[in-house]
């Protein structure tokens, strides 16, 4: 078996565990628009951006069939995850003033990278895409510890997904026939857990009225009584 045929199968694996992850954060009852409901957006749509990295590998790299339909739906659908994480991360930690002008920036930001994808090719791309999306998620919820809006777990997730990242990058091919980019998908495996656990604890009801930082230790106080009711 070819390290591309592994490269294919390891990404079929790890949509199998996406979509069942989305579809049990999509099965929570939430509020529309609320940060749990984009993170449901944001687990299908990376579901569905390996379902298709799978086909490309196995379907059309591997018998050398023109790759350019097949590669670039791929990244439009990663485009969309990027979209996701940006809203999930507007909806959990500002204000519905905040939320809008976020909305409006990341539906403009996946309209120019998509026409960008389209034209360019270069998976470098999709990186410059998402990464600072991601940082900023983790940003935010490493200062949303305190408050109780950011988790340890959607932390960790984001962090076992660089070092993946930074594994494939680097090349690494010592686990033949796990190449890097196999190595990237099983260990993407164990981030898209705790993704999902971080998701688990996500506002699933109405955007906030206040940035995190502006709420004041009562009103977490009575936050939590919610919750616990």
């Amino acid at each position: 078996m070819t390290d591309l045929a592994v490269t294919s199968i390891t990404n079929f694996l790890l949509a199998s565990l996406v979509f069942f992850l989305a579809g049990m954060t999509v099965q929570v009852s939430k509020e529309r628009l609320s940060a749990a409901w984009f993170w449901g957006f944001t687990m299908t749509m990376l579901g569905l951006g390996a379902l298709l990295g799978g086909i490309d590998h196995g379907f059309f790299e591997i018998p050398g069939l023109p790759r350019y339909g097949i590669q670039r739906a791929d990244w439009v659908v990663l485009g969309l995850v990027t979209f996701g994480v940006l809203m999930t991360a507007a909806s959990q930690f500002f204000s519905r003033q905040v939320f809008r002008g976020f909305l409006v920036f990341g539906v403009s930001q996946w309209v120019v990278y998509s026409i960008i994808a389209l034209f360019v090719d270069s998976f470098l791309v999709v990186i410059i895409n998402y990464a600072p999306v991601m940082i900023f998620l983790l940003v935010m919820s490493a200062l949303g510890l305190k408050s109780g809006l950011g988790s340890r777990q959607m932390i960790t997730g984001i962090v076992i997904l660089f070092v993946a990242s930074g594994i494939q990058a680097a090349g690494l091919d010592t686990f033949s026939p796990v190449d890097r980019n196999g190595v990237y998908h099983l260990l993407s495996m164990v981030g898209v857990y705790f993704l999902y656990l971080g998701g688990r604890k996500l506002n699933t009801g109405k955007i906030g009225t206040l940035p995190y930082f502006m709420i004041s230790q009562s009103t977490l106080k009575k936050m939590e009584c919610r919750k616990i009711g």
